[in-house]
């Protein structure tokens, strides 16, 4: 409707038709214009009621009505014979059918694809987080359903987590109860021996408190385990770093451990490659090599092996241990730092530990910037953590 009102000024501009003529022509554009601000208002209040096809075919009809209307004017204005005037006004509607066709066609078509992201975006809202709209558009309905998509597709990774972590809690609690059951059950029987009197000699009454007590210290030290797991998950895990030779760590953790291997008829060997300095916390970096050598001295038989090595891998020291024990299965390797995650081979009290050892280790190298993972080998099993080399 502005280009024709544009087109018809340009032209009485160069014909110079007379001021009679410009007035009505004045007054023709003018109440088309008029009416079709008029008509425009009235389609955008009821525009939420007809489909989207429907507008686009609406605003298509009225901007040709009112084109034909100027024209018909114009035309009248020039004077022209009545053959001519049908003429014209049969070409005007062949042209207004030419393109509300087209324009019919595209708004259907936008309005399917509209519907398409209304129906998955209702079915994401009944719960269905697997649907996706895949529009190959680029245009502004294309970018909506592929943000739309992007967004449900967190969501689905948010309620995966949640339903893995619900799973993971249910498993932490009824591992807790079950290890903590156990020795307090263990010391109940002991203490209400001792209390009914089934017990009369010395010797074995020394042995039920020495039971007792060796239940006290399991309990204890699975409670501190789990104090120490609880810090590292809030994110609390306080570090004093200072500059130390990891080797010097690690040889004081094989002496401190020689007593218990060659008790068990273990040999225990060190590996030095030298120039091992790192920026880390003495204490928590200790801990992680009692866990790890913990879990290959319950893993390993007697005249089995316990090797530790070191070396310097892409900027950082590598320590390594390696065990001669069952090994460990390629589908467990992921999951042996899993709090109290335990191999079929390890569930017994016999093979022990609270299941919260490798967790522990993982969490206190992971706060140095570290990595920890298992490494594959023919024979037993290998856990290596890299720290930073210090800078």
């Amino acid at each position: 409707m502005a280009a024709t009102m544009l087109a018809t000024g340009a032209a009485a501009a160069m014909h110079s038709p007379p001021a009679g003529d410009l007035s009505v022509m004045a007054v023709s554009l003018l109440g088309t214009a008029g009416l079709g601000i008029a008509t425009a208002l009235v389609v955008r209040r009821i525009s939420h009621r007809i489909s989207f096809t429907g507008q686009i075919v609406t605003f298509v009809v009225i901007a040709l009505a009112l084109s034909v209307v100027n024209v018909g004017v114009a035309a009248g204005l020039m004077f022209l014979s009545r053959h001519d005037l049908e003429v014209l006004f049969v070409l005007l509607a062949f042209s207004v059918v030419a393109t509300a066709g087209p324009a019919f066609l595209m708004g259907r078509h936008t309005g399917r694809r509209v519907s398409e992201i209304e129906g998955a975006t209702q079915r994401v809202a009944d719960g269905d987080l697997a649907t996706r709209i895949l529009d190959p558009g680029t245009d502004e309905i294309g970018r909506i359903a592929g943000a739309i998509d992007a967004m449900t597709a967190k969501l689905e990774l948010a309620e995966r987590r949640q339903v893995e972590n619900e799973a993971a809690r249910r498993e932490l609690f009824a591992a807790i109860s079950h290890d903590l059951r156990t020795p307090l059950a263990a010391m109940r029987a002991t203490i209400e021996a001792l209390i009914d009197g089934v017990v009369t000699d010395d010797t074995t009454r020394d042995r039920y408190l020495a039971t007792a007590a060796a239940e006290i210290r399991r309990a204890s030290a699975l409670i501190d385990d789990l104090f120490e797991l609880a810090t590292i998950d809030a994110g609390e895990l306080r570090l004093h770093f200072e500059l130390l030779n990891v080797e010097d760590l690690i040889a004081e953790a094989v002496d401190a451990f020689q007593p218990q291997v060659s008790q068990k008829g273990i040999r225990l060997e060190f590996e030095r490659h030298g120039g091992c300095s790192v920026q880390a916390d003495a204490q928590r970096l200790g801990r992680v090599l009692y866990n790890l050598l913990q879990n290959a001295l319950r893993h390993t038989p007697p005249d089995g092996s316990i090797v530790l090595s070191t070396q310097v891998v892409d900027g950082a020291v590598e320590v390594v241990v390696r065990d001669t024990g069952e090994g460990i299965p390629a589908n467990d390797a992921d999951r042996v730092f899993e709090r109290f995650y335990r191999g079929e081979k390890s569930r017994s009290r016999e093979f022990g530990g609270s299941g919260l050892g490798l967790s522990i280790a993982r969490g206190i190298v992971q706060a140095h910037g570290g990595s920890i993972r298992v490494q594959g080998g023919s024979t037993g099993a290998a856990i290596a953590f890299r720290i930073p080399v210090a800078t």
